[in-house]
């Protein structure tokens, strides 16, 4: 089913399309999921969800390296990167049923990632000079917007760049 969305997107396939993807009939989405949509949302929330399991690595020893590893992650895997953004813009409307999901999402993200610079000030990693709630912002925004290019066609440097602005934010210490 991903492969199908990294191809044609995630508004293309019809129900038939992603069944015989997934080798099971139509309607037995329907019997599971409620709908497409429900489909690709439980997609997208077992991928979040995996995410962390994935990346509890002790090779990432602050909240930024993993930061910057669950976006690689995400670059890694184009179908679902397209499939989590496109949702996302979805989502931006409270009807939409992704809304709460991604409102928790991006509320979670933030407080981790202000908590992971307010941990560097304190190791010294990191100047106290900079605002924590600001940076998890402009981080997220960052990656955002990076994953994005991705997609569409600077693949090779998302990451490399996400990586590159975390190790300036550590060298603006005081």
């Amino acid at each position: 089913m991903i492969e199908l969305i990294e191809t044609d997107g995630y508004r293309r396939q019809t129900l038939r399309e992603i069944g015989q993807a997934l080798a099971i009939e139509p309607a037995h989405i329907l019997y599971y999921f409620g709908s497409r949509e429900e489909l690709l949302q439980q997609t997208i929330e077992f991928w979040d969800a995996q995410s962390f399991q994935d990346l509890l690595d002790p090779h990432h020893d602050s909240g930024l390296d993993l930061f910057v590893a669950a976006v690689r992650r995400n670059c890694e895997a184009p179908g679902m990167g397209h499939l989590f953004l496109s949702f996302a813009a979805d989502a931006i409307d409270p009807t939409h049923s992704a809304h709460a999901f991604f409102k928790r999402r991006v509320k979670q993200i933030h407080a981790d990632l202000s908590q992971a610079v307010r941990q560097e000030q304190e190791q010294g990693r990191i100047s106290l000079n900079i605002d924590s709630a600001l940076t998890a912002r402009q981080l997220m925004a960052l990656a955002d917007g990076l994953q994005l290019q991705s997609l569409i066609s600077l693949k090779e440097s998302a990451i490399d760049d996400l990586a590159r602005s975390v190790d300036r934010l550590r060298s603006r210490t005081v």
